[in-house]
């Protein structure tokens, strides 16, 4: 059976308890919008406490504090014209209880015989819950900005490859934005190797639970990847994250450096090569210096020594020429040589070298000829001295590698490509071809870098430590010229140069042009010497040589000594070494210009006989008064050019004095 009706009373009853009890604001109100009834929650939870149900009860609904300060008054009223109302999360700053809020508000007509009786207001509190939206809006914003602010692409995806979430630099690098790039597929984006590639990596990073990175290369970029699993709280893979960095300008330093290691590694072993082959060229001539000195010094007949000072001198001249280049390339590297210009005869030169390469290529049993193109002007301006060195260096080349057959020295006219001067230049070629060991290909670019020899130094034929071939082409490239080889090993080898060089009526670059001119009959007897040099050795060697030139000669061992002599003897050039005890050659010199020294010409020549070197040091003691300068050790011939040049150049000055 089922059980009785219930009477009216006792349902009004039980729907005023609902009504009551709702967890929502009820509020009833009549045809004139007189609130009726409220419910306890809205007493207990929108007025708190502070308003009780008189203080609703006979008032207008919509002059309601709440409705009021949330601007809804007008939409409440409407409820009286029979209309349904209902609005969403609207925000009221004043509630019953004074509180703010977001409310959500339905309110429904109640009808009577066709017309408005009242209304059913209903409120629900919804500031928690729009609090959250916005709290996960925010979010959203801070995670986006997050994922943005990397130059790194970052992507979600299933573990199919779809996309669920990108950040901008992902949608960039693909083409798209990050609306149309979310929900396709991560591989339709990469080229197919690539895309198959990044399948396997993805699928094993699942498999394995765990992060795999790796690099991939897109044409010429190159990209560090990472791909790290989501899991699931049961810790299954559900989701992978894929983080993509531009490591481009990262390998191509990475690279730079590799490259710059394996030169300085190079540059070492190129040191290291270098010590010991300039060790092994430095001690062979010395060994032959000491050992044939020792002989000399033991021997009791003369039968034997021109031979062995003829080794003595051999040995000198060759260290000494080793030392040359040594200081030759160290000037080179500090660019403190610069061309000097002057007029000179080409075919006088070739054959000036001829005559003394031909005499050592007889020694040598082999053939020596010297080609010149008629064509070439008689008279041209360019760095005669430089020159003559670069063609020496390269048949002093062409003699130590050539065992048997000849050599041949070519010099000939060629067009130029210099158009802006080719009027006032003309350009030649210079060649030097041997019959000798030759050049294997791999080598024939590094034998012109500094050190470098063409046979491993510890079982070369050939002497030498690798600098002639160097010096010869920094000096052709600073003179604007270019130098290359042609060689294959056991069929000889033809060195070419071309240089350019201006004719004797151009100046070039402003430097105007030299020309000699012939000179007195000079007599050395006639003149007298004074030698300051602390070294005894250096004196008697020195002192012997000027004898024999045929100079009239006076000695000092120091600055302090000249001085006192030159007051008392006369001399016309001064020859003077830089470091002395008591007092240097520096010091004397000043005294010397200031005319300190009674009965002496100040402006007597003074030649600085040193050690030092270098073009800069040279430069030094010319700026601190010295007329001239040459460097120990140094040949008979070239004493003799120094004295004579300064002695003829102190006379035309006097000459050149208007009386």
């Amino acid at each position: 059976m089922f059980a009785s009706m219930a009477s009216p009373g006792t349902l009004a009853h039980n729907c005023e308890q609902i009504l009551q009890f709702a967890p929502v604001s009820i509020m009833l109100i009549d045809a004139e919008g007189t609130i009726t009834f409220v419910n306890d929650w809205h007493l207990a939870n929108f007025a708190r406490g502070k308003r009780d149900r008189d203080f609703f009860i006979g008032k207008k609904l919509h002059e309601l504090p709440g409705i009021l300060s949330a601007g809804i008054a007008e939409e409440v009223r409407s409820i009286l014209d029979g209309k349904t109302i209902h609005l969403e999360a609207y925000y009221t700053d004043e509630c019953s209880g004074g509180q703010s809020a977001y409310q959500n508000l339905r309110g429904t007509p109640i009808l009577s015989d066709g017309k408005v009786a009242g209304g059913i207001v209903i409120r629900e509190d919804v500031t928690k819950l729009v609090m959250s939206q916005h709290l996960l809006s925010e979010n959203q914003v801070i995670f986006k900005a997050l994922l943005d602010a990397t130059h790194d692409s970052i992507i979600l995806s299933d573990l199919d490859g779809y996309i669920l979430i990108a950040n901008e630099e992902a949608a960039r690098r693909r083409g798209r934005t990050v609306d149309a790039l979310v929900g396709t597929s991560l591989y339709r984006h990469l080229p197919a190797a690539l895309a198959e590639a990044r399948r396997s990596h993805l699928l094993e990073a699942a498999g394995k639970n765990e992060l795999i990175s790796y690099e991939e290369r897109h044409d010429e970029q190159c990209y560090q990847v990472s791909l790290c699993p989501i899991v699931d709280d049961q810790r299954r893979v559900v989701l992978m994250a894929s983080y993509s960095r531009d490591i481009t300008a990262l390998k191509e330093t990475e690279n730079q450096l590799r490259r710059e290691k394996e030169l300085a590694f190079s540059a070492s072993q190129a040191k290291s090569q270098f010590l010991g082959n300039i060790t092994h060229e430095l001690r062979t001539p010395l060994n032959g210096i000491i050992g044939a000195t020792q002989l000399a010094l033991q021997g009791d007949g003369l039968d034997d020594q021109r031979e062995l000072w003829d080794i003595v001198e051999a040995s000198g001249r060759r260290l000494l020429a080793i030392v040359n280049n040594v200081l030759e390339l160290a000037d080179i590297d500090a660019a403190a040589i610069e061309p000097v210009l002057s007029a000179f005869n080409a075919a006088e030169l070739t054959t000036s070298l001829a005559r003394g390469y031909s005499v050592r290529a007889k020694v040598k049993d082999l053939g020596f000829c010297v080609r010149i193109d008629p064509r070439i002007p008689p008279s041209l301006v360019g760095d005669v001295f430089r020159l003559r060195q670069i063609l020496s260096n390269l048949l002093d080349n062409a003699l130590k590698c050539t065992k048997s057959g000849g050599i041949e020295l070519r010099v000939k006219r060629i067009s130029t490509s210099r158009l802006d001067v080719s009027p006032n230049y003309r350009t030649l070629l210079f060649m030097v071809r041997d019959t000798g060991i030759g050049i294997a290909k791999e080598l024939q670019d590094r034998i012109f870098e500094d050190f470098e020899l063409a046979e491993h130094y510890l079982t070369k034929r050939v002497s030498g430590a690798g600098m002639g071939l160097s010096i010869a082409r920094h000096l052709v490239e600073m003179l604007g010229g270019r130098i290359w080889v042609k060689s294959a090993p056991g069929r000889g080898s033809t060195f070419y140069c071309t240089l350019p060089f201006a004719l004797p009526d151009y100046e070039c670059q402003g430097v105007p042009v030299v020309y000699e001119r012939a000179d007195a009959v000079f007599d050395p007897a006639s003149h007298t010497v004074l030698l300051v040099e602390d070294e005894r050795i250096n004196r008697l060697t020195t002192g012997r040589t000027l004898e024999r030139l045929g100079y009239g000669i006076l000695e000092a061992a120091n600055g302090q000594e000249a001085l006192g002599l030159l007051s008392r003897e006369h001399a016309d050039i001064i020859l003077m070494d830089i470091q002395m005890p008591v007092m240097d050659g520096i010091e004397c010199t000043r005294h010397i210009r200031n005319g300190e020294v009674p009965g002496l010409d100040k402006g007597v020549p003074i030649v600085a006989l040193t050690a030092y070197a270098s073009g800069k040091d040279r430069e030094r003691f010319l700026r601190l008064g010295m007329n001239d300068y040459l460097a120990k050790p140094h040949t008979i011939e070239q004493l003799g050019e120094v004295i004579e040049a300064n002695l003829k150049h102190a006379a035309g000055n006097k000459a050149a004095v208007p009386v």
